[in-house]
């Protein structure tokens, strides 16, 4: 196993917070700027602003344009890109180690100094209305969409992340301008490296490349669960996808690791008892499987498969019975010791991306103010027992809090 060094500063008094891994014999560093806002921080009006303004920073900024932006890293070959979530926005990359200032200056600039120039956001508009309409054309990804919606209702936490057309279509540079200065502040930003790179040195080009400006971490609340709900969403497609689940444990739940045995179990492979039962048993579905998502202070328990609508009365029956049994039974020794086996394994070969270890440096510190290593972990999965599984499962299949959402013919 390769050795770990972890290191945590925070930069100033009201400066972002530096985590970092150094990973001897490696010639590579990944690095991401992580800031504390996603859709479950935006009003109605704004959703989409966060993954809106994730685009419009790449357009320009007032030393760069677009151009340069893209080629800086690219024509060194390494490269720059960014993603959107419930509840944070990152701007990551991955470069040799020599070039680590230049990917930090570059990330760094990005997120302090944008134009949002209105000409190139309505360029942007335009490619982020054809992202849109390409989750409406792909029922296997709107349906995810359709499913957090519907387990958490009106909460913005399961709105679309993309947003919607009117609300995208509505965005002004004022908007774009008055959200980044809201929650674009150095203090609400974790920066996590992870491979070739020096902690100090790190924290010394943070300290030139960042100010200190007070801001106050966004105001949330746990959202609260919508009651039991069918809902289905008529499309002239061939096949009907399925999500059937509830809300789950989060991120700092104590016991995580007795849900995501549970959840391996059931539907975490092609040896998980859905796959076997519903595909492998029956040949009712191609495509089938179990996920959970967890937040900071929710998450999300989903079932999801795909196949003809003359099969999925019995597939959904399969399903259902699946879930009860799980609740009623639990999980044999030799399930809990393959689990494990699966998640240790999934956990030590992840560990060889360096995009890997600085995200869970990032989550780790946005989550708990504290690193859990990979031998933390490992500990952790080991401690899982039958009985804590047994209690975990009764979380999956709430009868009162249920929901299956549908699409489809």
């Amino acid at each position: 196993m390769m050795m770990e060094i972890y290191k945590r500063t925070v930069v100033g008094e009201d400066g972002p917070t530096v985590v970092t891994e150094s990973v001897p014999g490696l010639r590579s560093v990944s690095l991401g700027l992580w800031v504390r806002v996603g859709a479950r921080d935006e009003v109605s009006e704004q959703q989409g602003i966060s993954h809106f303004v994730e685009h419009a920073v790449f357009k320009g900024t007032t030393s760069r344009d677009a151009f340069d932006i893209a080629n800086s890293l690219e024509s060194l070959g390494g490269n720059l890109d960014a993603f959107t979530s419930r509840d944070v926005t990152c701007y990551h990359g991955r470069c040799l180690a020599e070039h680590l200032d230049i990917a930090l200056a570059v990330l760094a600039d990005l997120l302090q100094n944008p134009m949002f120039d209105p000409a190139e956001l309505t360029k942007e508009r335009r490619v982020i209305l054809e992202e849109i309409q390409s989750v409406e054309d792909t029922p296997e990804d709107l349906i995810h969409d359709l499913f957090a919606q519907s387990v958490w209702g009106r909460d913005p936490v399961g709105a679309p992340i993309l947003g919607t057309p009117d609300t995208v279509n509505a965005f002004t540079q004022d908007d774009l301008f008055e959200f980044t200065g809201r929650h674009y502040r150095p203090s609400n930003m974790i920066i996590s490296a992870a491979g070739h790179l020096d902690h100090a040195s790190v924290v010394e080009q943070v300290e030139k490349l960042f100010g200190s400006v007070p801001a106050s971490p966004p105001a949330r609340r746990a959202p609260s669960s919508a009651p039991r709900s069918y809902q289905h969403y008529y499309r002239d497609i061939g096949q009907t996808h399925l999500c059937l689940g509830t809300t789950s444990w989060s991120y700092i739940h104590p016991r995580q690791y007795d849900l995501l045995v549970a959840n391996t179990v059931l539907g975490g492979g092609m040896t998980s008892r859905l796959f076997q039962e519903i595909r492998e048993k029956r040949g009712l579905a191609y495509s089938v499987y179990s996920y959970v998502e967890t937040l900071e202070d929710t998450g999300l328990f989903s079932t999801y498969m795909a196949c003809d609508r003359c099969r999925l009365k019995d597939a959904v029956e399969v399903m259902w019975t699946q879930l009860l049994v799980l609740k009623e039974c639990g999980i044999t020794e030799v399930e809990l010791a393959s689990a494990k086996a699966q998640l240790k394994g999934e956990l030590i070969l992840g560990a060889e991306s360096m995009s890997n270890r600085m995200s869970n440096l990032a989550y780790d510190e946005m989550y708990l103010q504290r690193y859990l290593s990979m031998d933390d972990t490992l500990k952790e999965i080991e401690s899982v027992t039958l009985e804590g599984v047994y209690d975990a499962c009764q979380t999956l299949h709430d009868e009162q809090g249920m929901h299956q959402v549908t699409v489809g013919p």
